[in-house]
């Protein structure tokens, strides 16, 4: 029975950090504590030839400088998550040469963060300045500029992936639909930057890491792998951490502190400004990407080809991430049944890329979306109706796709029908009729999605040839303490998703108590949490493994707690049932006890247990999602699991003489199987569809044909704030997934996958009388402003 999972219980841990309570990264201090700077490179290439510390080293108030050759010397290579086909010597600090400006080539640790900052302008360095290489394809031709000449190349991955009849299926095809799509770089932005402290133990040669790291299983070997000492020897924890997104990842920073750390003998904590986290951390990579749609006339999409090019910048920590992940939503929600995907990682002089809310997505998103628009403008058929036409239907479910996802439950069709229904699509479509006769631009733009949940490293193995890390799984510990009370922890820090309290909620309903008397752990210990080398906060996963693996401990919890009881009150587990802090006989009123007497049992009044039980009430479990297999011969795969659902219709109206787009109603219908509290669920609904909303029409980190970052403030690179941002009103479906504990599915990259794709669709269907064509993001007031200008005149 479920009293509480499903219901909006207010947020826990709400009352402490909008208070003042919470404990964040740079809340966190250690005796002796210093304070890092890094020295970063103005260059966007070039040879390091010399650096000459003495002078920052002789300042007063710092305690230690590191340099590239320092790194070399003391740490092995970082490993990459995906190997790349060359090994490449990469570590925490530039050694020969650097590859993007704001590349890290020395740090400092100091007293304070101004001193180390006064010492960094000590720092010489002598560089040889090296041809920058911005554009991806560009970078791919034989003669570009190599970032790693040992690689021979600037492409990291290139295959084509071909799965069913695809030279068939276009020959059969009425016609063919072929545009080129490109997607600016962007980030989420999190309000904590990055960052780290560093302690070392000389006597057990061993480190103590505060960070924000997003993953901190995988971080853990990396960390171990560099420094050279065994895992046993690290503790990673993790505080509250002020939103992630995907971005808070880079073992390069923890290891600087690290090195820092150990020749200072005092811990050392480094956290980025803003314009180090634009300029240096990471971006959600660009790309080129030319599509093809072979399709009958009646609108039956029968084919899809497609050409990648990921721009990953100087990305070592996760590349090919951003092509291989395109494998799960490739179709969208449409039957398309042959596809044939060829995809460039290809290295650029750039900061590099990495995950970002969606990680892919969006853009595979945006170019499918885009391209269903353009062809319903070719075959003059209503947009909502040509999705209608191609949707993977209820009754085949669970489908899978061509390249091996299995869209396990959801109704896409009605899920449009409800957005369009609450939308009032007809009556809006009458009155920009009647607006564009009187001369307004008004705009309708719908987009829709599948949201893939949890990842399947086993997918790897496309690109290594090999199987290393697979699957998708977590852990979880619940404990009931002496007093009754309920403590319970998971390997995923949580970074604002309110895992403490559906935690809490999931823990109460398996044990019969109130989420009141559950605590959850905030952030991540290695020395005390459950985790393993997949643990972390990444990759939507949280309803995919992490229900599963609080419901195994709290169930094998409850299973002892029933037979103590059954022990204590002398009756049979059938008979027993826990509810309201208490287990008590079936149909015996008054006859049962409290958890607290039945706490006392398991760990003060030992031989009261049941003759063999084990003291204690504390369990541990590990769940691994059924759905990933490894890669098939034929070369499919799930790489990721289960599938949300969701259609975004826009209005947006624009100014002729500005070329300003203000969007005037957006309404968002979504599916994400079983609510586990509707109201954080909305929130992270409302929060995701402004990450898209900015996406699609102010941010955009610009570089110079000389690899400078022209956009490195808040100044230049423009975030949506509440007068940008339109009431979002959102509803739902809800087809409980067959494939996960509580039938939830991922919900938190949601509005940033289709939401660039409706804005662009409703901006070109403003335009649509000028001919203009959407095929890039963001759509500026700038941009719009050029088009009108360039425009002939409508007719």
């Amino acid at each position: 029975m479920t009293r509480w999972v499903g219901t909006s219980v207010p947020r826990k841990e709400d009352a402490r950090l909008t208070t003042g309570r919470g404990l964040f990264l740079d809340d966190v201090g250690r005796p002796g504590l210093l304070h890092a700077a890094m020295l970063r490179s103005p260059h966007a290439h070039a040879r390091i030839v010399a650096i000459d510390t003495t002078e920052a080293a002789r300042l007063p108030g710092v305690h230690a400088v590191i340099t590239g050759a320092d790194a070399a010397a003391s740490t092995a290579p970082i490993r990459p998550l995906i190997p790349t086909p060359v090994p490449l010597h990469d570590w925490c600090l530039a050694v020969d040469r650097v590859r993007y400006a704001g590349e890290p080539v020395a740090a400092v640790a100091a007293v304070d963060r101004a001193t180390a900052e006064d010492a960094l302008e000590r720092i010489h360095v002598e560089y040889e300045p090296l041809p920058a290489v911005v554009d991806p394809e560009t970078a791919i031709r034989p003669d570009a500029p190599l970032l790693y000449p040992d690689l021979g190349t600037n492409v990291l991955w290139h295959d084509v992936l071909s799965y069913g009849d695809v030279a068939g299926a276009f020959a059969r095809a009425d016609g063919v639909l072929a545009e080129r799509f490109e997607i600016q770089r962007y980030a989420s932005t999190p309000l904590e930057t990055f960052g780290a402290i560093a302690e070392y133990d000389a006597g057990l040669d061993g480190y103590t890491f505060w960070t924000n790291d997003q993953r901190p299983g995988l971080t853990l070997g990396i960390l171990a792998e560099s420094l050279r000492v065994p895992q046993a020897r690290l503790r990673l924890i993790s505080p509250d951490v002020g939103g992630a997104f995907g971005n808070k990842r880079r073992p390069a920073y923890l290891l600087a502190s690290a090195l820092l750390a150990r020749r200072a003998r005092r811990p050392v904590k480094y956290l980025e400004d803003r314009i180090e986290n634009l300029t240096a951390l990471m971006h959600a990579c660009n790309g080129v990407m030319d599509l093809e749609l072979a399709y009958r006339k009646d609108g039956t999409v029968l084919a899809l080809r497609v050409r990648d090019i990921a721009d990953e910048g100087k990305n070592l920590v996760s590349p090919t991430q951003h092509n291989l992940i395109k494998l799960g939503n490739l179709v969208n929600g449409y039957r398309i049944g042959a596809v044939s995907y060829e995809a460039y990682s290809v290295l650029t002089t750039k900061c590099p890329s990495g995950a970002n809310r969606g990680i892919g997505k969006p853009f595979m998103c945006f170019a499918v979306e885009r391209a269903m628009a353009l062809l319903a403008r070719r075959l003059d058929v209503d947009p909502a109706e040509l999705r209608l036409r191609n949707y993977v239907g209820p009754g085949d479910m669970p489908y899978t796709t061509p390249p091996g996802a299995q869209y396990d439950s959801g109704d896409y069709p009605a899920t449009l029908r409800r957005a369009l229904e609450r939308f009032d699509y007809t009556t809006w479509r009458e009155e920009q009729a009647r607006g564009r006769r009187a001369g307004r631009l008004l705009g309708i733009g719908i987009a829709t999605s599948v949201e893939p949940a949890g990842t399947n490293l086993a997918s790897y193995e496309l690109i290594t040839g090999r199987r290393a890390a697979s699957g998708s799984a977590e852990a979880a510990m619940v404990r009931m303490e002496p007093d009754g009370q309920v403590r319970a922890s998971i390997g995923d820090p949580a970074s604002g998703q309110g895992y403490e309290t559906v935690i809490a909620q999931i823990v109460a309903d398996e044990l019969g108590l109130a989420p009141a008397h559950v605590h959850v752990e905030r952030g991540f210990d290695s020395a005390t949490t459950p985790w393993l080398y997949l643990s972390g906060n990444y990759s939507n996963k949280f309803s995919v493994t992490d229900v599963g693996a609080v419901i195994g401990a709290a169930r094998k919890v409850r299973d002892k707690l029933l037979r103590i009881a059954a022990h204590r009150l002398e009756a049979a587990v059938p008979d027993l049932e826990l509810a309201d802090g208490e287990a008590r006989v079936l149909g015996l009123p008054g006859r049962g006890l409290s958890f607290r007497e039945l706490a006392r049992t398991a760990y003060a009044d030992v031989l009261g247990l049941p003759p063999g039980e084990e003291p204690g009430l504390e369990a541990r479990h590990a769940h691994q999602n059924p759905l990933a297999q490894p890669v098939g011969p034929d070369r499919r795969v799930r790489s990721q699991l289960v599938f949300s659902n969701a259609a975004h219709c826009c209005l947006v109206e624009i100014d002729r003489r500005t070329g300003q787009v203000k969007i005037l109603k957006h309404v968002v219908v979504h599916d994400c199987g079983r609510e586990l509290n509707p109201a954080i669920v909305e929130g992270m609904v409302h929060g995701s569809t402004v990450h898209g909303l900015g996406a699609a029409l102010l941010e955009e980190f610009r570089y110079d044909e000389g690899g400078q970052l022209l956009t490195a403030t808040f100044m230049d690179y423009l975030k949506p704030t509440a007068l940008d941002v339109p009431d979002i009103e959102v509803d739902h479906l809800e087809h409980p997934s067959p494939f996960t504990p509580l039938g939830a599915k991922g919900v938190g990259e949601g509005g940033a996958i289709p939401g660039p794709a409706a804005v662009a669709n409703a901006v070109e269907d403003a335009l649509a009388p000028f001919g203009v064509v959407v095929r890039s993001l963001p759509v500026t007031s700038e941009r719009v402003w050029r088009w009108l200008r360039d425009a002939p005149p409508a007719p």
